[in-house]
């Protein structure tokens, strides 16, 4: 519900800007805006998250991000697109919080053998809200002023403010593991001292290149492998959304067979189907393996996402879970800098070898973390 709302009026905000502007940059800046404010105090967001009753702190950010937007709609009307714009930077910030106090949360009630599958329906939800968000901008920015979109986003935020109220409360142990976090180094900036956690946490930020890369992708490979123009663009990212949406669905099943391999397994599995795609240069079997390209991707990154949260002990949580929400964006704007760069002047096909030779050396530089997350989640 968060994300659903959230997600249709940014898109609509960042067209608008465009629109206004004529600028592509200032409306992509718009687009990624609201990650900003998570990278610059990801200190405070570490030690909120290291206390106690986590749900009480994502009740608190849905309050706030519903009071912010109910401040959006009270903007006269010729500030009304500057002020919703601060406005909603402002609210990326309650946003984070909603989304990494979630996970603690989860982590705190859900038994340890079912939280894989808690962690990838929550992805599901995730991607359901933007998908949907997405599908709305289009018809209902044809019927509502951006006001009556900012209208609807205030109603989704009180719904799922009306869910945060229903979360269950943590189990003391819970709390006072967060309680120890707060008292010691970790509780006042993001560290994590675990070398397997490290390990894991590098194979993460490959999905943050790969996602940098995608991001640049979309628009390269239709137009300068395939030859294509602008409705070709447009169908790719389609396929890519179907392809990322049904990933996380058939993560959900093969929870259960996700561990029988390495771990170095779902950073690598990914990497052949992405290289055919753009070796083959042909517009039906390069959607194909490009589709598989991200389908795999999901996959590989539901996996890593739910190693950090089973491996990190009750002590780290706050740490692990702040870095994945500051370290992630910042791995997906470095890439999409380098990539579109190393696309420009080198051209898509180098610049994927340079992807799949990335992986094979961040894969092989982190060895195997298998052995990584069992032992703290047999002692939770």
């Amino acid at each position: 519900m968060n994300t659903l709302g959230s997600f249709l009026v940014l898109v609509s905000l960042s067209t608008h800007v465009g629109s206004v502007t004529g600028s592509g940059l200032l409306a992509g800046a718009v687009l990624s805006a609201p990650w900003l404010p998570a990278l610059l105090l990801a200190a405070p967001l570490n030690r909120l998250l290291a206390r106690p009753a986590p749900e009480r702190l994502v009740r608190l950010a849905e309050a706030a991000s519903l009071a912010l937007t109910a401040a959006a709609l009270l903007v006269p009307g010729r500030a009304l697109l500057v002020g919703a714009t601060a406005l909603i930077v402002v609210r990326g910030y309650f946003e984070a919080i909603t989304r990494s106090a979630t996970s603690v949360v989860l982590r705190g009630t859900v038994a340890p053998d079912r939280l894989d599958r808690a962690n990838t329906v929550a992805e599901i939800g995730k991607l359901t809200g933007l998908s949907i968000g997405a599908a709305l901008v289009g018809p209902a920015g044809a019927v509502l002023s951006l006001r009556g979109l900012l209208a609807v986003n205030a109603a989704t935020l009180a719904c799922s403010a009306l869910l945060a109220w229903a979360l269950p409360s943590s189990p003391e142990r819970a709390g006072g593991a967060a309680r120890d976090g707060a008292g010691s180094p970790s509780g006042a900036r993001p560290r994590v001292d675990d070398p397997g956690l490290r390990r894991l946490f590098a194979r993460f930020l490959l999905v943050a290149f790969w996602q940098g890369f995608h991001t640049v992708a979309v628009t390269v490979i239709p137009l300068h492998v395939l030859g294509g123009g602008t409705r070709l663009v447009g169908v790719f990212v389609a396929v890519s959304a179907v392809a990322i949406f049904a990933g996380s669905l058939a993560a959900l099943p093969a929870q259960r067979y996700l561990d029988r391999l390495p771990s170095a397994a779902w950073a690598l599995l990914p990497m052949p189907p992405l290289l055919a795609a753009v070796v083959v240069g042909r517009t039906a079997p390069t959607l194909a393996l490009y589709a598989v390209f991200l389908v795999l991707f999901e996959v590989a990154y539901v996996h890593y996402n739910n190693r950090l949260l089973a491996a990190a002990s009750a002590g780290e949580l706050a740490s692990v879970v702040t870095l994945r929400a500051t370290l992630l964006p910042s791995g997906v704007a470095v890439s999409i800098l380098v990539m579109g760069a190393l696309c420009d002047l080198v051209g898509p096909v180098p610049s994927t070898l340079v992807v799949v030779l990335a992986t094979l050396l961040v894969t092989a530089a982190t060895g195997d973390t298998r052995q990584a997350w069992r032992r703290p989640v047999r002692d939770s």
